[in-house]
């Protein structure tokens, strides 16, 4: 077991992970962010299970022509092997060709619970919340 630095350290870099595998459609990666019975809570409804979060995920990002996920101001409480972190983002969507616009925007706050597990690091439930939206959500509709 590492510092309460290092593992800081290495939640941080989990929460840019996730990131970065949503925006390459790196599901596996993805996947290997939460616990197998994670809980995530977005504003509209709430997923059991990484199969339900992976799911979601592809299905709102694979219609896109791109996405990135910007994270920022990163606050991390470990507690010998369970943590809590909040983290903001700021999330683009394109999709071209898009009746009123190619680009929609959301920014607000992940706030995560996470456990120690033998593979590192893993998120055991995530509520999402959205502070603002900007642009056309066409681009985000299935």
């Amino acid at each position: 077991m590492g510092s309460v630095g290092d593992d800081r350290a290495e939640i941080a870099d989990r929460i840019a992970r996730l990131a970065h595998a949503q925006d390459s459609r790196d599901w596996d990666g993805v996947g290997a962010s939460f616990v197998p019975d994670a809980v995530y809570v977005h504003p509209s409804g709430r997923l059991e299970g990484v199969d339900q979060i992976v799911d979601r995920t592809r299905n709102a990002l694979q219609v896109l022509d791109a996405s990135q996920h910007l994270i920022g101001s990163i606050s991390v409480t470990v507690d010998g092997d369970t943590a809590t972190s909040t983290a903001y983002f700021q999330a683009q969507h394109v999709r071209e060709g898009t009746p009123d616009g190619d680009l929609y925007a959301i920014a607000g706050t992940y706030a995560d619970a996470w456990v120690r597990t033998p593979d590192g690091w893993r998120i055991e439930s995530r509520t999402q919340t959205y502070n603002w939206r900007s642009g056309n959500r066409d681009v985000v509709a299935r």
